[in-house]
């Protein structure tokens, strides 16, 4: 999928090492989801399998800058009867961070929900001290709902989420 700055494909064997290096990046993975968790290339290997599947419940993509393999983004948790999901982005390589390419992943990915998954709404949770997150999702259109209290254990604290969602503009439904 082409993004104005970013290609978004779908994820390759060949990206295990760059998968492995990110997720064993503390600075980086500390406030995703599932937390900071060294994982070995054996063990991700396995796990790849799964993140290569497109025919479940979840959609991810390994984001391209200039051809280069720079980050991920993905849609989780896909409900096909509400049309709702979950949407998740990181950029892994620390060189081609703060250059908009984030941003244009997740618009594409949105844009690829839209109008060939036909999803609706899209939610996320992001830990509630990150402001630079939050502050790149509020710009993209998401809009805070709510709170949930010490969710999130990060460096021998707990963290509250700020859960954020947005409705995708469906034609014909005045949304």
């Amino acid at each position: 999928m082409q993004g104005r700055l970013v290609n978004l494909r779908p994820i390759e064997k060949a990206d295990l090492t760059a998968l492995n290096r990110w997720k064993n990046n503390e600075t980086l993975y500390m406030f995703l989801g599932g937390g900071y968790q060294p994982i070995s290339p054996d063990q991700q290997e396995e796990w790849l399998e799964s993140m290569i599947d497109l025919t479940g419940n979840n959609r991810r993509f390994i984001v391209l800058a200039d051809g280069k393999a720079v980050g991920m983004v993905g849609l989780y948790d896909i409900n096909w009867i509400h049309r709702t999901c979950e949407i998740g982005a990181f950029i892994g390589d620390k060189n081609a961070r703060r250059k908009g390419y984030a941003r244009d992943a997740c618009l594409t990915l949105e844009q690829y929900a839209k109008d060939y998954l036909n999803l609706r709404k899209i939610k996320l949770k992001v830990v509630s001290d990150n402001s630079k997150a939050k502050t790149m999702w509020t710009k993209l259109g998401y809009q805070e709902v709510g709170q949930l209290k010490e969710e999130r254990f990060i460096k021998g604290c707990y963290h509250d989420l700020t859960i954020m969602e947005k409705f995708l503009n469906i034609v014909g439904e005045g949304v």
